[in-house]
Order: C-alpha cells, then structure tokens, then sequence
C-alpha cells in the first residue's frame, strides 16, 4: 500500500510549454519506487469535479516538469 504525505504549502510543479510556464500547487506526495529508487510523486489538482491525482515519473520526463519550491508565490496575484 503507498503512503500519502500531506504537502506543505509552497510547493508546485513547473511546466513550460509554448503558452509559458503553469505552476500547480502540490497538495499531497506518494511514495512509490521509480527508477532511479524509492520517490516521492506529487499529488495536483485535477480541476472542479475531478479527483486529485499523482504525477508519473514518465511525466517529468516527457512534459518538461519540475517541482518547485515558491514560499512567497500567491496564485492570486501573480506574484
């Protein structure tokens, strides 16, 4: 069974793509084996009316992912 953690805030997951760069708040972390070992994947908000879910290691790889750490980032603002 995979252990949840839940995420403190100030975390996201930085995606860039031709529309610029999306920062998803991280809202829990599973723990799962990957390649290189055990690791910690993060949870995201799918959107209104649908449940969260994990990111796949393959997903860093392929969409140019990386977490973050934004301590002072306020989503409503831009900042």
């Amino acid at each position: 069974m995979s252990n949840f953690l839940p995420a403190a805030p100030g975390w996201y997951v930085r995606e860039t793509d031709d529309e610029g760069e999306h920062l998803d708040p991280v809202i829990a972390w599973k723990t799962a084996t990957g390649d290189d070992g055990d690791v910690l994947l993060p949870f995201v908000d799918a959107g209104p009316g649908y449940p969260p879910f994990a990111l796949t290691e393959d997903s860093f790889k392929h969409c140019n992912r990386h977490v973050v750490y934004r301590p002072n980032h306020d989503p409503s603002n831009g900042i």
